[in-house]
């Protein structure tokens, strides 16, 4: 008996690497109008290229007008095991678990190109397009109208089995399916997301506020990073796992066991202010947190040195405070030696006061003398 296309592509998927695979009718999008007035709210920041290619996210036939269905898949990720450290007395940043080894993006995408190939195999004239989370495409939508997931009070797409840790990609093809039917909402009454999201940047009707959320200030914004937020950052240097960790789905998924990779999830901050543009541009080369860019991760640095409380982090954020390059980042080193205090921080503010050039900075210096940081 001939196995049915669905099936083919299933074992394809499977077979390429993917742990879920799902299919989906392209039909007018049920969310469109929580996703227009999420943007409304103005929940996106200034991520304007949301809204800029919403008709696009909302019906992917703009993208390919011959397309009928997505199928989506999920790559998995499991995060490793953290050492049990003092990350102020060690001063340690935090890196989100799913940057940990090689940019997911080019993984992905690349077993997703191979399964597009296959599908383009299965019918003369099939077209089969690929995306990974870089393109106009509403990837938790398809994945939940696909069964490959529910979409979680984290915001996330969750799975009883796969938790939330895997990446998204889609294919939209001209082939037509049967559709998987949609996954039930396994949340509960569950609030651990809600309740421990250090800046509330969650609420109980499935929304994400990106002005609270620290990934987005670590990871998408490039300007300052409001005062009223950076104590909220703690340690977090790019991204952030909290909504994950706390997830009941997630606890199994969690390795317990292997190598502590300290430097990889847990570098050393000073080390890290000191990277110039090519030792950045070395040591990130593979990564996904070569996204941020030199500056911003130093920006983020800054104010993690500034949260840990320690006087030790002062020499660090004194030398760089003389050397850095950037403004801004010079001005978030500004405000954590406020932060610390103490005589020797003062030191390196009003050493650094008469020569900074620059006036935005020369405000934060002069800010974080007066303790107004």
């Amino acid at each position: 008996m001939m196995m049915a296309i669905e099936q083919r592509i299933r074992a394809a998927a499977r077979r390429i690497g993917f742990a879920r695979c799902g299919f989906a009718r392209i039909e007018p999008s049920p969310h469109a109008g929580f996703v227009q007035r999420w943007l409304a709210e103005g929940n996106a920041a200034d991520m304007a290229y949301i809204e800029r290619g919403l008709a696009k996210r909302l019906d992917p036939r703009l993208i390919l007008r011959e397309a009928r269905s997505v199928i989506t898949v999920a790559y998995r990720y499991v995060p490793p095991p953290l050492p049990p450290i003092d990350w102020q007395a060690q001063l340690r940043g935090r890196i989100a678990a799913y940057a940990f080894g090689a940019d997911y993006h080019g993984i992905v995408k690349a077993k997703l190109e191979e399964l597009a190939a296959f599908v383009t195999t299965l019918r003369a004239d099939a077209k089969a397009l690929a995306y990974v989370d870089t393109g106009a495409i509403l990837e938790r939508e398809w994945a939940a109208a696909g069964g490959v997931g529910w979409f979680g009070k984290n915001t996330n797409i969750l799975h009883t089995d796969e938790g939330s840790y895997f990446f998204l990609g889609e294919l939209l093809t001209n082939l037509e399916f049967e559709p998987d039917p949609p996954i039930a909402d396994h949340c509960g009454t569950c609030t651990r997301c809600l309740d421990l999201c250090p800046t509330q940047a969650l609420s109980s009707d499935y929304k994400l506020d990106a002005r609270l959320c620290i990934s987005y200030w670590t990871i998408e914004h490039r300007g300052a990073i409001p005062i009223a937020m950076r104590a909220k950052l703690g340690n977090w240097i790019f991204g952030c796992d909290v909504c994950q960790e706390v997830c009941p789905w997630n606890e199994k998924l969690v390795r317990r066991d292997g190598t502590h990779d300290t430097e990889s999830l847990l570098p050393y901050l000073p080390d890290l202010l000191q990277l110039s543009d090519a030792e950045f541009g070395r040591r990130f080369r593979s990564s996904a947190i070569r996204r941020t860019t030199r500056e911003g991760l130093l920006r983020n640095v800054a104010v993690a040195l500034g949260n840990t409380g320690n006087p030790e982090a002062v020499t660090p954020l004194g030398r760089a405070l003389r050397a850095e390059p950037s403004s801004l980042v010079r001005a978030h080193i500004a405000w954590a030696l406020g932060v610390l205090g103490g005589r020797d921080g003062r030191a390196a503010l009003q050493s650094a006061h008469g020569r900074e050039p620059d006036s935005t900075v020369q405000s934060a210096i002069e800010a974080a003398l007066h303790n107004r940081g």
